[in-house]
């Protein structure tokens, strides 16, 4: 029987990118204790699956990924929950109108605007794990095709433009402002998924599936992308290192990723 359901982050939770990419290895000793002592340990993140595929071999139980969009978890359907097609072009058309930039992610493939494409063909590199690149299966936005769009990132030069932008957005998108996290140089960005799709609704039905009751949920992030899933688990974790409006809602402040901050998190909720 599971004792509780772990949700971690990645980027800024698990992995520190702009180190290694890669989860430490003190790290993945305490998930695989953790696991022993019968926790369910999932990522929840707002990359696509194919942007997850460096961290399907690290021994966890199930996937929440695209902001809560898609679930998978082993021996069960997925789960998923796309942006209606109609919501995605006028989406586009809008960012053509209020100069925004997108990154659309469908299960395998994502589509970007020029200089979106330019930074994620960076990111690829990045990403790139002994000497192998990884693949997003990244295409320019002019390519979209009939592929289900799970989650839109979209950024814009000047909050200015943001704001006139959401005084026209679509009601059935979700949208979550994502710049405290991920300063755009004076610009802004946000991520949008369908209306009602969260990080947090997301791992609720992924602990659900599980049979997991939302009493003994633990959520861990460090970027506003995780505030639904911190508010909506039981016990939502904020890093060190997190943005100052993610502590403020959080029930318990870790250390830096960089000094044991998952480790230090688990020990104190006496999970390992």
């Amino acid at each position: 029987m599971i004792r509780g359901c772990l949700f971690f982050d990645i980027d800024g939770t698990l992995v520190d990118s702009e180190r290694t990419g890669q989860v430490d290895e003190e790290v993945l000793e305490a998930i695989r204790t953790a696991k022993k002592n019968g926790y369910a340990c999932l990522i929840a993140s707002g990359r696509s699956l194919a942007g997850l595929s460096q961290y399907r071999d690290i021994g966890m139980d199930g996937y929440v990924f695209s902001d809560g969009a898609g679930i998978l978890i082993e021996g069960k359907d997925m789960i998923l929950d796309p942006i209606p097609k109609e919501q995605v072009l006028k989406l586009i058309e809008q960012a053509k109108e209020y100069h925004a930039e997108l990154f659309m992610s469908s299960l395998h493939t994502s589509f970007a605007s020029q200089e979106q494409y330019q930074m994620m063909k960076e990111w690829e590199a990045i990403l790139s794990k002994d000497g192998k690149e990884a693949d997003l299966g990244l295409h320019r936005l002019e390519e979209l095709n009939d592929d289900p769009i799970l989650e839109s990132d979209i950024c814009f030069k000047s909050p200015a433009e943001e704001q006139i932008w959401l005084a026209v957005k679509d009601p059935s998108l979700e949208y979550i402002n994502t710049t405290a996290s991920y300063g755009r140089n004076g610009g802004t960005s946000g991520e949008l998924t369908h209306i009602g799709v969260t990080k947090g609704t997301g791992a609720l039905l992924a602990a659900e599936m599980l049979g997991c009751d939302r009493a003994n949920t633990y959520a861990f992030g460090d970027s506003m992308n995780d505030a639904s899933m911190l508010k909506e688990c039981a016990f939502g974790i904020a890093m060190g290192n997190s943005a100052e409006e993610l502590k403020e809602i959080a029930d318990y402040i870790t250390a830096d990723i960089n000094d044991r901050g998952i480790i230090n998190a688990l020990e104190y909720y006496g999970i390992i």
